[in-house]
């Protein structure tokens, strides 16, 4: 693996290069896995079209096309009991549906935000798991609100509760969390993985807003000059500092990585 100069120089190099390719905005297209009537089609055109457009009004445009998938998969509990992205080319989401639920309840629903989100970052690979979907798990609630669906104040208090649970269910507290994460997914512990990685970027935006700058702002600038597919995290991390102008996200990882036990949130 290069060394952190080197990598910061990789990254430099790809941030002035890109920084010249303007991305197109990406378009969002429908496929139809099983049957559904005119009405559903319409319903869930209307639910996914405002989580996307949400996301966008967020960051910014997405620069590539993304491909939704849906599926039936009734009777279910809950609108959306299942959902995963779609990292081959082209990109997209797999959406499993049950279209017996309202509309206001697809959009009341966190899944569609949690999953369009892993779309503005690469593929990183299995290993770093804990990396993209604490970035999914923090970035659907940022989502909701600007889709106008959740307050500051509840996203907060589901933030706080869903990490709280996390930390209680945390049983490693001898190593990392970066260390404990690949044991946590195969053991299936998934919320307790998703949560402690959303730690590290609710610690990322609030370092970032020390230094007058914002996850939003740094994400904004990342898909304008340089998303691309790769799988490497440190790169990644070295742009994202680059953009940034501080090295915010290598200090919380590597603060992550050395620190035993369950990744401390942000102060109330």
């Amino acid at each position: 693996m290069p060394n952190a100069a080197a990598r910061r120089c990789l990254a430099a190099a790809l941030l002035s290069a890109c920084l010249f390719s303007a991305p197109s905005r990406a378009d969002l297209h429908f496929h139809w896995q099983n049957d559904f009537d005119t009405a559903t089609q319409t319903m869930v055109r209307d639910w996914l079209s405002e989580s996307f457009a949400a996301l966008e009004a967020h960051v910014g445009a997405l620069p590539l096309p993304v491909h939704v998938h849906i599926h039936r998969k009734a009777p279910a509990a809950e609108p959306v009991p299942w959902a995963q992205t779609r990292r081959g080319n082209p990109q997209g989401v797999d959406f499993y549906i049950d279209p017996r639920f309202s509309l206001q309840a697809f959009r009341n629903d966190w899944t569609a935000a949690h999953e369009f989100s892993h779309l503005l970052l690469p593929y990183l690979g299995s290993r770093h798991a804990w990396f993209a979907e604490g970035f999914a798990s923090f970035m659907q609630y940022q989502v909701m609100q600007t889709k106008g669906v959740l307050s500051a104040a509840e996203a907060e208090r589901r933030y706080r509760n869903h990490i709280a649970r996390a930390q209680r269910n945390y049983r490693r507290h001898n190593i990392s969390f970066i260390e404990a994460a690949p044991q946590l997914r195969a053991e299936g512990r998934y919320p307790t993985m998703y949560w402690g990685g959303a730690v590290y970027f609710r610690r990322v935006d609030a370092a970032l807003r020390d230094h007058g700058r914002s996850l939003q702002g740094v994400l904004s600038e990342y898909l304008q000059c340089c998303r691309r597919n790769h799988d490497e995290l440190e790169p990644l991390i070295d742009t994202l500092d680059t953009l940034a102008g501080c090295p915010v996200f290598r200090q919380e990882y590597v603060r992550m990585r050395h620190t035993q036990g369950f990744p401390k949130d942000v102060p109330r």
